[in-house]
């Protein structure tokens, strides 16, 4: 305490200066309106700017919950606009059955139709496959075949729970018997690797009469596809080794650059027919 009294006793004569200091520019701003004026204006330009620095620190800082709410209503209207998708396709899905002339033309019967959308396609590979977003929940097997609004694209060759594998006829592995439309001789249908747009008909007999622009449809002779699924049309025709068969250049009907839906084929004979072939083999040994 002796020492504060005694700081404040050797410099009282600065706190002296500084209080007059005080009260003259109190009475200069209080009885003077320019003075008043000009130090209001200063006084609110500097705490204006105090503020404004002071502010941008604070939305600095916040930035990072302002971004995470910004993240949140983005997902928010990313999930709305996903449903609105699938609402707009599934009403358009709803209108694939009736669109489709190639449906129109099976005996519904024997055949039901599984509507899915394509998640994933592949057309450069040499063994060309396409995923689709329905699987075993909903009816789907192997050795199913799969065709689409323009014609034949495929047989299902994995399942899983929602989700399945397609094997295209654009893949070397994939052959199905095949003809021109009016004829009853098959050839099969192998592609050659080269381009998704194109495959060939081979082992077509010579002696069948055909035209550049004939349709090549399904034969039905597999049980996996009805006859008379659409292929696409002949191009051009070169003989084989065997001069009694003609290979078919044939242009896909189905573009698979653009596939987006497909719908699975269901054969409700088709296990009557393999079991009694099944029988007829074993009663044959």
């Amino acid at each position: 305490m002796r020492n504060l009294i005694a700081f404040l006793i050797k410099n009282s004569s600065w706190f002296l200066f500084i209080l007059l200091e005080i009260l003259c520019f109190y009475f200069i701003f209080q009885y003077n309106s320019f003075q008043r004026s000009v130090y209001l204006n200063s006084s609110n330009e500097i705490v204006g700017r105090v503020y404004a620095i002071s502010g941008k620190i604070t939305s600095y800082f916040g930035l990072k919950e302002t971004n995470q709410d910004l993240l949140l209503r983005n997902a928010e209207l990313q999930n709305k606009v996903l449903q609105l998708e699938n609402r707009i396709h599934d009403k358009e899905s709803d209108s694939l059955k009736t669109q489709s002339i190639i449906v129109d033309s099976i005996p519904t019967r024997h055949f039901e139709f599984i509507i899915s959308r394509v998640i994933n396609n592949s057309i450069s590979q040499i063994e060309n496959y396409i995923t689709i977003n329905k699987g075993s929940n909903e009816g789907i097997h192997n050795e199913m075949g799969v065709i689409s609004q323009q014609g034949i694209v495929g047989i299902v060759r994995a399942v899983s729970p929602n989700y399945s594998v397609i094997q295209t006829v654009i893949n070397p592995k994939t052959s199905l018997n095949c003809k021109v439309k009016g004829s009853n001789n098959p050839g099969t249908l192998v592609w050659d690797g080269i381009d998704y747009r194109y495959t060939n008909l081979e082992g077509f007999p010579r002696f069948e009469k055909f035209a550049v622009g004939d349709t090549i449809i399904t034969s039905g002779n597999s049980g996996i596809f009805p006859e008379g699924i659409i292929v696409g049309v002949v191009e051009d025709s070169k003989s084989q080794s065997d001069d009694n068969f003609l290979t078919l250049k044939i242009r896909l009907s189905t573009d698979f650059s653009s596939l987006k839906d497909v719908l699975i084929i269901k054969n409700n004979d088709r296990e009557e027919l393999i079991q009694l072939e099944k029988e007829i083999t074993t009663n044959g040994r």
